[in-house]
């Protein structure tokens, strides 16, 4: 789980943070910390339409670049670990980490998501 950095600092190395890394982060938030990167696709393109519609092959890779991009990134820092593949990196699960649970947890003023304990 070093291969991860967290979003602010994300965000300063970027200047801006990509909004599918946030959409990213609240599709997992949104399904309990983790799910298959193709259901967060379909949830992300559901939340931008308002409409449960699966996502194109396009919408897809752009989704899957920007978690890689975001992975890329984050093996050149330091900082907590946000987004991670908890299975390996072949792996197509995507998770929020500890630190990102913990996280949002403390300071989102969205809902707060039911973790298993």
């Amino acid at each position: 789980m070093t291969n991860v950095i967290s979003y602010s600092a994300y965000k300063t190395a970027k200047g801006a943070i990509d909004p599918l890394v946030a959409d990213i982060i609240d599709a997992l938030r949104a399904n309990s910390g983790s799910a298959h990167r193709q259901d967060i696709a379909n949830w992300i393109v559901g939340r931008r339409t308002g409409k449960p519609l699966k996502a194109t092959p396009d919408e897809r890779e752009a989704v899957y670049a920007a978690f890689e991009a975001y992975l890329d990134v984050a093996g050149r820092r330091r900082p907590p670990p946000l987004l991670c593949k908890p299975l390996g990196p072949d792996s197509y699960r995507w998770a929020l980490t500890s630190a990102a649970l913990d996280l949002f947890d403390k300071r989102w003023s969205g809902p707060a998501i039911k973790r298993a304990r």
